[in-house]
């Protein structure tokens, strides 16, 4: 599980989505919550450590990207 804390925008929100589609992991669920000028997207998926590990240095890596989680340890 993922969640990243982006800006309220459909821009920001296709730029992760961008990058989840490179990425070689199975995206089980993708949730958009609307927290004021917010969004939180939670991003349950399957893959490799690796792959996973690639994917959350990616996004953090985006300057939309606010704060992000990953699993129990803070990126």
């Amino acid at each position: 599980m993922i969640s990243i804390v982006i800006p309220r925008s459909l821009d920001s929100l296709g730029r992760v989505i961008a990058v989840m589609r490179r990425a070689k992991v199975d995206v089980v669920q993708v949730r958009v919550l609307a927290e004021g000028r917010t969004y939180r997207v939670c991003i349950e998926l399957n893959g490799t450590h690796d792959n996973v590990s690639w994917l959350v240095a990616k996004l953090d890596k985006l300057p939309e990207v606010l704060k992000i989680d990953a699993g129990d340890r803070e990126v």
